[in-house]
């Protein structure tokens, strides 16, 4: 056994790496720009976004989560829509009733959207808990959680 604080359960080797920093090294952002001119014509740019990652990188990511934003941009959809068929006055009780109905609707799935993505999250908190702790040996493979 080595001096090393933190070994390898199954093979003791001491090439080991928490999950998330293998997860943080082997990913990375790409922006390029290239500028070009033919002849008098007009200079053209071309910019170029996006993300490397390598397979082990990917393999080792975090447990995934939902984003709230979608849900919260559909319930004010759905307000707005609401406040605009409460605030006519020339209808039956003064309300545009398909106006009425849909925003409701929206606001109804975008609250219900909003409650499943945080209760979602919420479950998935202990999971990513768990995959900070996480070590993984690059000489046999194996994931473990020091104790």
């Amino acid at each position: 056994m080595s001096n090393n604080a933190i070994c390898c359960p199954q093979c003791q080797g001491q090439q080991v790496q928490l999950l998330s920093v293998i997860h943080a090294a082997g990913t990375s952002r790409i922006h390029t720009t290239h500028q070009a001119q033919s002849g008098i014509g007009p200079r053209v740019t071309v910019e170029t976004t996006g993300r490397h990652q390598t397979d082990l990188a990917a393999s080792v990511g975090p447990p995934p989560g939902k984003r709230l934003l979608g849900p919260v941009i559909l319930t004010g959809v759905g307000a707005i829509i609401l406040y605009d068929g409460l605030k006519l006055m020339n209808s039956y009780w003064g309300v545009d009733w398909s106006r009425f109905f849909i925003g409701v609707t929206f606001i109804a799935i975008g609250v219900v959207g909003f409650v499943r993505h945080w209760k979602f999250n919420v479950a998935q908190y202990d999971k990513l808990e768990e995959w900070r702790r996480t070590w993984m040996c690059h000489s046999c493979g194996t994931r473990f959680q020091p104790s």
